[in-house]
This record gives C-alpha cells, sequence and structure tokens, in this order.
C-alpha cells in the first residue's frame, strides 16, 4: 500500500514510518524538521520537506504522491506553547489539519489516520480509566486544537467517503526523542547525561499513563485495515508516577541525585489512565512493551547517542 506520513521525520512519525516499511507498505514522508531530523528517516525512503500549512505545495506533494492511505502526524505539540500562542497552535493544528485532509481528499485517498492526544482532549478526567466514550473538555489551547482536529477529519472524511481513524496517544516515550518536547522521561534523561539535575514540575505525585513509542507505531498498522469512523485509545492501561519514573530512570543510569523542584505545569492534571480495551476488542491492538522494558531500550538509546556525541566532539579538536 502507498502511504504518507506527515511529521514523519520526527519522533513518532519516524517509528511509525519504520513500522509500515516492516509490514512492507511504500512510505512517503512530509515534514518541515522544524522538529525531525532526517536522521531518523531511512535510506530510500522519500523525505519532501513542506510544511503543512503550505497549502499549494502540500496539495501538489499529494497529487504527486496519490497515497492510498495518510497518516497525519505533523502537529505543535507544546502545550504552554499553545497556551502563549494559541494562534500559532491553531495555525499548525487546526488550518494544517484541514489542509491535509483535503489535500488526502482530492488525491483520491482511501483512508486517513489522524494523531490526537489522549491526554488532553478528555481535560479533566471524571472517570477512570478514561473510556473514548469520555466527553471531550479539554483545558488548554493545544486540547482544543486536537479536539478541532478531530472533528473536521470525522466530518470531511465522512462527506468525502473515504475512512478516517483517530489514536488518542498517552504519554509516549522512546527513542529518538528530543528534549525540546518537554517530555518528562526525555529531559530527565538530558539532564544526568549533561550532569545537571533534573527538575520535577509540582509534586512528582502526578500519575500518567506511558506508552512505548513502537508499540504507538503498531496501533498505527493496525488502523490500515480497521477501525474505520472510530476513536481510539492508544496507551498501556496503566499509571505511573513522575517520582517513580524519576527513581526507576536514576537505577537504569546507576545514578543517586536529588531532582529540582518546580511549580505545577499549567494544564497539568493530576492524574489520568486511558482505556485501551477498544483499540484491543476492535484495531487487534494491544501494547507488548513493559514499562520496565521500554525504559531500558530508552536509557540505552540516549547512552549510546551520548557517547557517539562525545567521539565526534574529539574527532573534531
Amino acid at each position: 500500500m502507498r502511504t504518507l506520513v506527515t511529521g514523519g521525520a520526527g519522533f513518532i512519525g519516524s517509528h511509525v514510518v519504520d513500522a509500515l516499511l516492516a509490514a512492507g507498505h511504500e512510505v512517503t514522508v512530509v515534514d518541515n524538521l522544524a522538529t525531525g531530523s532526517p536522521a531518523n528517516v531511512r535510506d530510500g525512503v522519500e523525505l519532501v520537506e513542506v510544511d503543512v500549512c503550505d497549502r499549494e505545495m502540500i496539495t501538489a506533494v499529494f497529487r504527486r504522491i496519490k497515497p492510498t492511505a495518510v497518516f497525519h502526524l505533523a502537529a505543535q505539540t507544546l502545550v504552554a506553547r499553545s497556551s502563549s500562542d494559541p494562534l500559532r497552535d491553531a495555525q499548525i493544528n487546526v488550518i494544517g489539519t484541514l489542509i491535509v485532509a483535503r489535500a488526502a481528499i482530492a488525491a483520491g485517498a482511501g483512508k486517513l489516520v489522524f494523531a490526537s492526544s489522549g491526554g488532553t482532549v478528555y481535560g479533566n478526567p471524571r472517570q477512570q480509566p478514561v473510556p473514548e466514550t469520555h466527553v471531550l473538555d479539554p483545558i488548554s489551547p493545544y486540547g482544543v486544537s486536537k479536539v478541532a482536529g478531530e472533528h473536521y477529519i470525522r466530518v470531511l472524511c465522512g462527506h468525502a467517503g473515504i475512512a478516517s481513524t483517530i489514536l488518542r496517544y498517552g504519554n509516549v516515550y522512546g527513542p529518538r526523542d528530543i528534549p525540546a518536547s518537554q517530555h518528562v522521561i526525555t529531559a530527565f534523561l538530558h539532564a544526568l547525561l549533561n550532569g545537571q539535575r533534573p527538575v520535577i514540575e509540582w509534586d512528582g505525585e502526578q500519575a500518567k499513563d506511558y506508552v512505548y513509542v513502537g508499540d504507538v507505531a503498531a496501533a498505527h498498522v493496525c488502523a490500515l485495515t480497521a477501525g474505520d469512523g472510530e476513536a481510539f485509545n492508544v496507551a498501556s492501561g496503566r499509571e505511573i508516577s513522575v517520582n517513580e519514573i524519576f527513581r526507576l530512570v536514576c537505577r537504569e543510569m546507576e545514578v543517586t541525585v536529588d531532582p529540582l523542584r518546580r511549580e505545577r505545569r499549567e494544564a497539568d492534571v493530576r492524574r489520568f489512565v486511558l482505556d485501551c480495551t477498544k483499540a484491543d476488542r476492535m484495531l487487534g491492538w494491544t501494547p507488548v512493551t513493559g514499562f520496565a522494558d521500554g525504559l531500558r531500550k530508552t536509557v540505552r538509546y540516549y547512552r549510546n547517542l551520548a557517547n557517539l556525541r562525545r567521539v565526534d566532539a574529539l574527532t573534531l579538536h
């Protein structure tokens, strides 16, 4: 199947690309490289450097590729940035999504899979674990933009007669993430590998649902042929506190350090865990990577990356 992945040079997107390739599909990557990197894209995969907000260029690329399926992962993902600049957040996450959806429809795509955020579209959970039927009640502009994107995908694809599936991620972690994402595990590792004290916001007892990026990528492959017209939580179904993550990261890194403490992050929720039984039932997807195993793989990746950078620095000198 000919597929196209927006944001395919980024953290999650590049893993989706790898999973699609492993399943035997053709892949084209569209990415503006604002946070993604060409190094994340395998040799032989076409990388088109273009912004999803560039309507003419996106339309032309989709018309040329004529993808059978489109995976839309390109987004502005920082909650804090969405609050400081909600207009820019909406331009990327709402207008950009509209542009991608219309381009996919015009190019004759048969399926569009949209990356949403379970951690933000539900707002403060009224029940735990949170099912897909929970009211969408975001408490940040980022969450609002993702809810809007979901509705536009559903309505536009429905009117055009093409299939769509929405995947609502838990807190995704794993290799290829970058410190700018402000994801807690990546932030902890970046600090420790650079001899700094990691920062814990709030009291660290906030607990979330963390899911390994390889498992998230597998859900996208499942969504190619299942889940039409539906939204699915894609997470671990378990919660773990920030303090416990910090303890496990330090143990894996074999270090002892006291974290710095900061105030609560704006729009952070106290706890959430997602109900993923619908994905199991309708997509045939369930996470297979336990947190300890996923963390081990993640630490190994960042340690190797840090060692390579040290070697490169020594070579340059």
